[in-house]
């Protein structure tokens, strides 16, 4: 049995490419986003539990940490589907470059709107321009709030369901599951705004903000089972 699984990791881990260094990076890049996921969750748990309600938005300093999470958040993303395209096996590369495209559009646009939030629009006075609330307000219906949509639910969720049949091919079923629900929750959150039932979006916000975080630990620990290789592939090996 315990060949069985040795030999089964083995065959995993040379599924995958890139050097080790970069496969670490993949690693802990996967465990960084699980802790701030995990902050995310707790601020937000914590900040409505302040007001007794899940109707109203919410207030700071509980959005501010949120928003301020995001923008840390936002680049690992970016690193871990950059190290995913590097590591991926070449027949499945047309995913992982297609992950990596949608999930630069979704960190580049959320970076956007929640920078605009934290350093501009607190300064705004809200009487001194008209229709301030259809533009800067961060809740239904507003301009800044349905950018964020478009990146968290449409361009993370595709970013999400490409990534999956990467893990797919190198072994990883059960995780390539959990991905693809993780970006079909997120894809079913565009339904609220689309409806303006603007509560159906916590579909989304449980697939981005609950199911992707815990995938990551499963990603790191199959970037973690690639570590025990015994040589670089082929083009990363060292002079």
């Amino acid at each position: 049995m315990t060949g069985q699984v040795s030999l089964t990791s083995a065959r995993r881990a040379s599924e995958w490419d890139g050097a080790t260094a970069e496969r670490r990076i993949g690693m802990w890049s996967a465990r960084v986003l699980f802790g701030i996921g995990v902050a995310y969750v707790v601020d937000m748990v914590v900040g409505f539990s302040s007001m007794a309600s899940f109707s109203k938005p919410l207030p700071d300093p509980y959005l501010a940490i949120a928003e301020a999470l995001i923008l840390i958040m936002a680049p690992v993303m970016v690193m871990l589907m950059v190290i995913v395209h590097i590591c991926a096996p070449d027949r499945v590369r047309i995913f992982s470059i297609n992950a990596l495209g949608w999930m630069m559009l979704a960190a580049g646009f959320t970076m956007t709107v929640h920078l605009v939030e934290l350093t501009i629009v607190r300064r705004i006075n809200p009487d001194a321009i008209h229709g301030y609330q259809y533009l800067f307000n961060f809740q239904w219906p507003s301009l800044l709030y349905a950018i964020d949509v478009v990146a968290w639910d449409i361009f993370f969720a595709f970013a999400i369901l490409f990534t999956a049949p990467i893990f797919r091919a190198c072994g990883h079923r059960t995780l390539s599951n959990w991905l693809l629900v993780a970006g079909a929750l997120s894809l079913l959150g565009i339904i609220g705004p689309a409806f303006n039932h603007i509560g159906l979006r916590e579909i989304g916000i449980f697939g981005y903000a609950v199911v992707f975080p815990i995938t990551c630990l499963g990603i790191s620990r199959a970037f973690h089972g690639t570590l025990d290789r015994q040589h670089e592939p082929k083009g990363h090996e060292q002079d």
